[in-house]
C-alpha cells in the first residue's frame, strides 16, 4: 500500500469543503489515502470570520472551525521563527503586484508546508498563493536552501485521487 498523501488545506478550501466536497474528502481520509495537516495561520484566518455570519442557521465561523479541527485532529503545525524567515525570503524574491500584507499569510502557509515536507497545498487561490510570481519565489528560495516546494492542487483534483 502506498504512503498517504500529506496535504495542507488553505483557508479558502474549507468553504469549498463545506459546500460540496466534504463526503469525498472523508472517504480519502478513511481510506488512508490522505492525511490533512493544519497550521496556526489557517486556523487564525478562519477565526477572523465574523461570528454574525450565518449559514444554514449556524455561525459560519464555528462550522468552518469545526471542519478544520475534525480534519486536522493532531496534525497541526505551529508557526516557528524558521517559518517566518522562509516566508520573508519568499517575499524578497516575489515579483508580483500584491501587497505584503495580503500575500504574506500565503507565504507563511507555504513555508509551513515546505519545512514539514508536505506533498501538497490544496488551494483555490490562483491570484496570490498559486500565482506564477509566487511560485517562482518559492522555487528560487527552496532550491537555494535544499527544500522541495509542495505541489499546488485544487480540492476538486484532490478528491478525484
Amino acid at each position: 500500500m502506498k504512503e498517504p498523501l500529506r496535504a495542507l488545506l488553505d483557508t479558502n478550501t474549507y468553504e469549498i469543503l463545506y459546500k460540496k466536497q466534504f463526503a469525498n474528502l472523508v472517504k480519502l481520509i478513511e481510506s488512508n489515502l490522505v492525511i490533512i495537516y493544519g497550521c496556526k495561520i489557517v486556523r487564525d484566518e478562519l477565526r477572523e470570520i465574523p461570528k454574525s455570519v450565518k449559514v444554514d442557521g449556524k455561525s459560519y465561523r464555528s462550522v468552518l472551525l469545526s471542519l478544520y479541527d475534525e480534519f486536522t485532529k493532531n496534525h497541526s503545525f505551529p508557526v516557528e521563527d524558521l517559518v517566518g524567515d522562509l516566508a520573508e525570503k519568499y517575499w524578497g524574491f516575489y515579483k508580483g503586484g500584491t501587497s505584503k500584507r495580503k500575500i504574506f499569510p500565503d507565504f507563511l502557509i507555504v513555508a509551513v508546508a515546505t519545512l514539514h515536507r508536505l506533498d501538497i497545498v490544496v488551494s483555490a487561490d490562483d491570484k496570490t498563493m498559486k500565482s506564477n510570481p509566487a511560485k517562482k519565489a518559492y522555487d528560487k528560495v527552496n532550491l537555494k536552501n535544499g527544500f522541495k516546494t509542495p505541489r499546488f492542487i485544487t480540492l476538486e483534483k484532490l478528491v478525484k485521487r
